[in-house]
């Protein structure tokens, strides 16, 4: 009978899958301690980057507005309020509501109508780090009109959410409203100089301002007054600031990763001559007025008054100053015009302003005035009493 030699099968002995195993087990090993150790770094690197984002986005929100603090303000306003090592203080025509506002710095018309405009006596608040309260006297162009800078504040405020006694949060506030914050996650300890001010005399040269005599707050009501002198007068010498923050990124693998940023910022405006007046106060101007009834068929939904006049004489001509005129209306009943309810920009040769908020029976008298780059006023033209038909 025919015998069948059996064939030996192929494989891998024991031997052959103990080895293997172990040598697939080591370069797993090995891959994941080094996915891990890139892992690591890569959240370093992002906390670093983090940190160094939330420094550098601090210190960008106060160089952009201390760099125009001061534009706007009234010739008895001051530029620099406060000058404390963890605040600063200053006022600005940051934000305005109306297009015609030529000194400020932005134009919203959705803008906030308390952060757009001086901050009132009334509302006084403690300057941030301070018991002082500010302002205490509302600031008036001449003509009684209110000043278009508003007071804005940055501070640091130790932060309450954070176990750590040295960290803080930095705030902004603009008048009265409630403060907003900027950026968390800044260290500060006892021996850091955040808010660093520089004074400079006749010949220009800066030297800082010794931290014992800080803080310096503009005390006195009236910029220039006869009792702004001394301490006082001397937050109106600072002409630079130099703002060193160190934020932080609590990293729980890795740490906390720190970074220390710092930038220099020169107050533009700080020490630039006021003028008091730009020349002799405007000649004033005669308007005139006409009141048209609503008329739907005609495409006049509802009445107006059209109000109407010729340039001053220093607009164009004369002492070419006029930059705006304010318009006013009262009550017959009313004795005198309160403050002007719009402004219309100087520059062209008549002028024609629209008032669509009157209805039927209504009856008004209007009053323009010229205003300077002082601004000084006119005498107020006025028209005599316009019935709403």
């Amino acid at each position: 009978m025919p015998t069948h030699t059996r064939r030996p099968r192929g494989g891998f002995t024991l031997l052959e899958m103990t080895i293997s195993m172990t040598l697939l087990l080591a370069i797993l090993g090995m891959s994941a301690q080094l996915f891990r150790k890139q892992a690591t770094a890569l959240s370093a690197q992002a906390g670093r980057l983090d940190a160094q984002q939330t420094g550098r986005f601090s210190l960008t929100a106060l160089e952009r507005e201390l760099r125009v603090a001061g534009i706007g303000v009234v010739e008895a306003q001051p530029l620099l309020v406060q000058a404390a090592p963890l605040a600063i203080t200053f006022n600005a025509d940051l934000v305005t509501r109306t297009s015609d506002d030529v000194g400020s710095v932005f134009f919203d018309p959705d803008a906030d109508s308390t952060a757009a405009s001086v901050f009132q006596r009334e509302n006084a608040l403690p300057l941030a780090t301070s018991s002082v309260a500010y302002p205490d006297t509302t600031y008036m162009k001449s003509g009684g009109v209110r000043s278009g800078a508003e007071t804005v504040s940055f501070w640091l405020s130790r932060d309450s959410t954070s176990a750590a006694s040295n960290e803080y949060v930095l705030f902004r506030r603009v008048n009265a409203l409630p403060p907003r914050a900027v950026a968390n996650r800044i260290i500060v300890n006892p021996t850091d100089t955040v808010f660093q001010y520089f004074i400079g005399d006749t010949l220009g040269t800066l030297s800082a301002v010794a931290s014992s005599k800080l803080p310096l707050i503009h005390r006195a009501a009236m910029h220039g007054a006869t009792n702004d002198t001394g301490r006082f007068a001397l937050v109106d010498s600072v002409r630079t600031v130099r703002v060193r923050m160190t934020t932080v990124f609590h990293d729980a693998r890795n740490g906390d990763a720190f970074r220390r940023l710092d930038v220099t910022i020169k107050l533009m405006n700080s020490g630039m001559v006021r003028a008091s007046t730009c020349g002799e106060s405007p000649v004033g101007v005669t308007p005139t007025a006409v009141a048209t009834a609503a008329n739907v068929g005609m495409g006049i939904p509802s009445p107006y008054v059209t109000l109407t006049w010729a340039r001053a004489l220093d607009d164009g001509a004369g002492e070419r100053d006029v930059e705006r005129y304010a318009v006013y209306r009262r009550l017959p009943a009313q004795a005198l015009f309160g403050e002007p309810f719009t402004s219309v920009p100087a520059g062209e040769s008549s002028y024609s302003f629209r008032d669509t908020d009157v209805t039927s029976g209504q009856r008004w008298i209007y009053g323009v005035a010229a205003q300077d780059c002082t601004p000084a006023s006119s005498a107020v033209g006025q028209t005599g009493t316009i019935i709403v038909p």
